[in-house]
Protein backbone atom coordinates (compact mmCIF):
# COMPACT_ATOMS: atom_id res chain seq x y z
CA UNK A 1 0.00 0.00 0.00
CA UNK A 2 1.00 3.17 -0.78
CA UNK A 3 2.40 5.53 2.15
CA UNK A 4 -0.36 8.35 2.93
CA UNK A 5 0.69 11.80 2.15
CA UNK A 6 -0.83 15.15 2.38
CA UNK A 7 0.37 15.68 -1.08
CA UNK A 8 -0.80 12.27 -2.55
CA UNK A 9 -3.99 12.15 -0.99
CA UNK A 10 -4.83 15.54 -2.32
CA UNK A 11 -3.55 14.56 -5.75
CA UNK A 12 -5.95 11.45 -5.80
CA UNK A 13 -9.20 13.60 -4.45
CA UNK A 14 -11.48 14.35 -6.51
CA UNK A 15 -15.00 15.73 -5.96
CA UNK A 16 -18.27 14.01 -7.19
CA UNK A 17 -21.89 15.41 -6.04
CA UNK A 18 -21.62 16.16 -2.28
CA UNK A 19 -18.52 13.36 -2.21
CA UNK A 20 -15.05 14.08 -1.83
CA UNK A 21 -13.13 10.44 -3.16
CA UNK A 22 -9.70 9.87 -3.06
CA UNK A 23 -8.60 7.32 -5.32
CA UNK A 24 -5.74 4.77 -3.30
CA UNK A 25 -5.12 1.51 -2.95
CA UNK A 26 -8.03 0.40 -0.63
CA UNK A 27 -6.53 -1.30 2.73
CA UNK A 28 -6.56 -5.13 2.54
CA UNK A 29 -6.65 -5.64 6.30
CA UNK A 30 -9.25 -4.51 9.04
CA UNK A 31 -5.53 -3.54 10.81
CA UNK A 32 -4.57 -1.85 7.59
CA UNK A 33 -7.87 -0.17 7.33
CA UNK A 34 -7.41 1.07 11.15
CA UNK A 35 -3.85 2.06 10.28
CA UNK A 36 -5.10 3.79 7.27
CA UNK A 37 -7.50 5.68 8.82
CA UNK A 38 -5.12 6.81 12.21
CA UNK A 39 -2.56 8.38 9.40
CA UNK A 40 -5.30 10.20 7.72
CA UNK A 41 -6.32 11.46 10.86
CA UNK A 42 -3.15 12.65 11.85
CA UNK A 43 -2.12 13.81 8.51
CA UNK A 44 -5.35 16.25 8.93
CA UNK A 45 -5.70 17.00 12.76
CA UNK A 46 -8.96 14.96 13.07
CA UNK A 47 -10.60 12.64 15.56
CA UNK A 48 -12.00 9.39 14.19
CA UNK A 49 -15.38 8.05 16.89
CA UNK A 50 -18.38 6.09 16.00
CA UNK A 51 -16.44 3.33 14.23
CA UNK A 52 -19.65 1.15 11.75
CA UNK A 53 -17.99 -2.41 10.57
CA UNK A 54 -20.18 -4.25 7.93
CA UNK A 55 -19.70 -7.12 5.32
CA UNK A 56 -17.48 -4.73 2.69
CA UNK A 57 -17.98 -1.00 4.35
CA UNK A 58 -16.36 0.65 7.12
CA UNK A 59 -17.38 3.78 8.12
CA UNK A 60 -16.56 6.62 10.97
CA UNK A 61 -17.03 9.86 12.24
CA UNK A 62 -14.11 12.23 11.66
CA UNK A 63 -14.03 15.74 13.03
CA UNK A 64 -11.74 18.50 14.64
CA UNK A 65 -14.06 20.15 16.68
CA UNK A 66 -16.02 22.51 14.69
CA UNK A 67 -15.88 20.55 11.10
CA UNK A 68 -16.82 17.06 11.05
CA UNK A 69 -17.25 14.13 8.19
CA UNK A 70 -17.62 10.74 7.55
CA UNK A 71 -15.22 8.50 5.96
CA UNK A 72 -16.59 5.38 3.99
CA UNK A 73 -14.06 2.57 2.91
CA UNK A 74 -15.75 0.23 0.63
CA UNK A 75 -14.57 -2.98 -0.94
CA UNK A 76 -17.63 -3.89 -2.84
CA UNK A 77 -17.19 -0.72 -5.11
CA UNK A 78 -13.76 -0.69 -3.95
CA UNK A 79 -13.60 3.11 -3.25
CA UNK A 80 -12.84 5.48 -0.45
CA UNK A 81 -14.93 9.01 0.04
CA UNK A 82 -16.04 11.11 2.63
CA UNK A 83 -19.10 13.05 2.90
CA UNK A 84 -19.53 16.49 5.12
CA UNK A 85 -21.22 16.45 7.98
CA UNK A 86 -23.33 19.72 9.10
CA UNK A 87 -26.10 22.19 7.00
CA UNK A 88 -23.65 24.87 6.04
CA UNK A 89 -20.68 22.20 4.49
CA UNK A 90 -20.41 20.59 1.26
CA UNK A 91 -17.65 19.08 -0.73
CA UNK A 92 -16.19 21.65 -1.82
CA UNK A 93 -15.62 22.67 1.91
CA UNK A 94 -14.37 19.77 2.66
CA UNK A 95 -11.77 19.42 0.00
CA UNK A 96 -10.70 23.40 1.09
CA UNK A 97 -10.43 22.53 4.94
CA UNK A 98 -8.45 18.99 4.15
CA UNK A 99 -5.76 20.72 1.57
CA UNK A 100 -6.43 24.94 2.00
CA UNK A 101 -5.81 25.01 5.27
CA UNK A 102 -3.00 22.82 6.32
Amino acid sequence: MQQLTIQNIKASAKINGQSLFIDTPLPATPLKTQQWEQTFCSLFNLTATHQEWGADRYQVTLSNGSFSCMLFIEWLCEAIWLEPIGSHENAQDLYDYLFNET
